[in-house]
């Protein structure tokens, strides 16, 4: 599946998983996202995530998640009455829900906000999967983004808004943040899906929170794989989009795969 986006006189295509690109007369430059092997002749930069394979039973996968999740994902379902969703239908509603949501969890954070124009573009090529996490009132707790192949679930998203001042819904936040990541597991294997992605793992040691998420990702199981993002420049305007991004990044010492999203 390619995936194309617009950025100014510039046509930025992208594709995962080591599918073949199709036809790329109309791109300028290609992002590799998640091959196995660098990219001839491209950027390229390793990334690591954490892998589950779905074509295990669901016994299996279940067994595979420590015990003291396993309670906590029990206890979301049957004492804190989470209610689990998701949509089949993405539409411009449940596209602005999201973002919204994603907006205020990154300025809680200080991240970035969400690419709302990258987000729509991926979810008209058909390729967003949607799925949250809400209290019996209505009120959303969490939200997950993933982007999906035939074979493969990779998380792109994931938002909560915490709530420091509140001990029990923060108690709630974390068994349903299991619980929801046990949902989509289980539906995605349901529907013939081989791979589910979490979407990165930390190979430092000196970020305490990241560390903290990989110990989050390691109690589902799975593997750790070494995977690579890769950009390349198809045409003579897409070797121009990318000396500008060489430009900015020396400016920002950023990594230029950092950079991927830049809009100018």
């Amino acid at each position: 599946m390619l995936i194309v986006t617009k950025k100014f006189i510039f046509s930025v295509g992208e594709v995962w998983f080591d599918e073949d690109p199709p036809e790329l007369s109309n791109v300028d430059v290609l992002h590799y996202r998640q091959w196995i092997q660098p990219i001839k002749g491209g950027q390229s930069d390793e990334f690591h995530t954490r892998l589950i394979a779905l074509t295990k039973s669901q016994d299996e996968l279940w067994e595979s998640i420590s015990s003291n999740d396993r309670y906590k994902i029990r206890r979301a379902e049957q004492k804190d009455q989470v209610v689990y969703e998701y949509f089949e239908d993405i539409n411009s509603d449940i596209i602005n829900q999201v973002s919204d949501f994603y907006d205020s969890f990154a300025s809680q954070k200080g991240l970035s906000k969400i690419n709302r124009n990258q987000l729509q573009n991926r979810v008209d090529a058909g390729a967003i999967d949607i799925s949250r996490i809400k209290l019996q009132n209505g009120e959303s707790l969490i939200w997950h983004i993933y982007y999906r192949s035939n074979n493969r679930v990779r998380l792109l998203h994931s938002a909560s808004l915490k709530n420091s001042n509140d001990t029990s819904y923060q108690s709630i936040l974390g068994r349903a943040n299991r619980y929801h990541h046990w949902q989509d597991i289980v539906r995605f294997k349901n529907l013939g899906i081989s791979v589910y992605d979490f979407g990165g793992w930390y190979t430092g040691n000196t970020d305490q929170e990241k560390l903290g998420i990989n110990q989050f990702k390691e109690k589902f199981g799975g593997e750790i794989v070494k995977n690579f993002n890769c950009i390349n420049g198809i045409t003579i305007k897409g070797k121009l989009y990318l000396h500008l991004l060489k430009i900015y990044m020396s400016l920002s010492q950023l990594p230029l795969l950092r950079l991927s999203n830049f809009r100018f």
